[in-house]
């Protein structure tokens, strides 16, 4: 018996919303979305390996970059998929590096001042990864304003949920030094884990920001082809899932120093189910190609109307 692709085993061993969003592709389409996702696991887990230290883990980031643009021949196992994948499927690795470079800022963390920087950074490390993965799931290039604006809102929704982790785990705060300046909630707050009004209002005040991307990207969403929105049925899903946490957050006040917020598998196949659902399209004859006097005569030809 054949051992299992080390992407699969990453996969697996994740236990991921997205991995989770996976089975609903075809074969293939699974395979190499397996083998991306655990490029992406593996990248981001660098930066937090607890055994390296930071130049260690900027060498190791070095031959991500080295890997994926074929300027080193791979090590058998997941070097040699991803690397396959990339030629295979013929990528486009810009986001891929941009990836690397947004997982390599976390290594010596500084707060976002601004909004602006705190979507350049999400840009990096989730909307770079929804463009390589729409391209991968075989979605085409019109769904490229898509993958930018979920990745916006999701990446928002994880950073709100894990406000106390981030800050007590690594010591990283991703909130705008402006926004939390706005509402006077200061680094100790965070860092003490102090809930409070002015707490509750700075972090409804960047959900609302992931709402606005929410909404736009279910628009752009909507403007795609059948065979796009078929293609990004795991990506929709997705939005789905998340959007659910958020909307536990909003109804719970934003308590994420006491819960860390989540949904169910159950839910998470219902979710898929959903997605999948939204793509069918019914084929109805429009108003004018109904016959209501063929329809009327027929049903009392039949006696339907008794």
């Amino acid at each position: 018996m054949s051992e299992a692709p080390e992407s699969d085993t990453i996969t697996k061993n994740a236990k991921s919303n997205l991995a989770f969003t996976l089975v609903d592709l075809p074969e293939e389409r699974r395979r190499h979305m397996a083998q991306f996702y655990a490029f992406c696991r593996i990248v981001d887990d660098i930066v937090d390996e607890p055994v390296m230290n930071n130049g260690e883990r900027h060498a190791a980031l070095d031959r991500w970059e080295q890997v994926i643009t074929a300027a080193v021949p791979p090590t058998p196992g997941i070097e040699q998929e991803v690397q396959q994948l990339v030629k295979e499927m013929d990528l486009d690795t810009a986001p891929m590096l941009q990836l690397i470079g947004g997982c390599r800022s976390d290594i010596e963390q500084k707060q976002p001042q601004t909004r602006e920087e705190l979507l350049g950074y999400a840009y990096k490390v989730a909307s770079c990864v929804g463009i390589t993965s729409a391209a991968v799931m075989g979605a085409s290039a019109a769904a490229h304003d898509y993958a930018v604006a979920l990745g916006y809102a999701l990446q928002l929704v994880n950073i709100l949920r894990d406000v106390p982790e981030d800050s007590r785990k690594y010591g990283r705060i991703y909130l705008p030094a402006a926004d939390m300046e706005l509402f006077g909630v200061s680094i100790e707050d965070i860092r003490e884990q102090r809930y409070s009004y002015r707490m509750r209002q700075l972090l409804a005040y960047e959900a609302a920001l992931a709402e606005k991307f929410f909404g736009e990207a279910e628009e752009k969403y909507q403007e795609l082809s059948v065979e796009d929105r078929n293609a990004l049925i795991p990506a929709q899903a997705m939005s789905l899932i998340y959007h659910t946490i958020l909307e536990k957050m909003q109804a719970d006040e934003y308590r994420v120093f006491e819960r860390r917020y989540g949904v169910g598998n159950f839910r998470k196949l219902w979710f898929l189910l959903r997605a999948r659902i939204g793509t069918v399209e019914i084929p109805l004859p429009s108003l004018a190609d109904w016959n209501f006097k063929k329809i009327l005569g027929d049903k009392k030809e039949t006696g339907a109307d008794q």
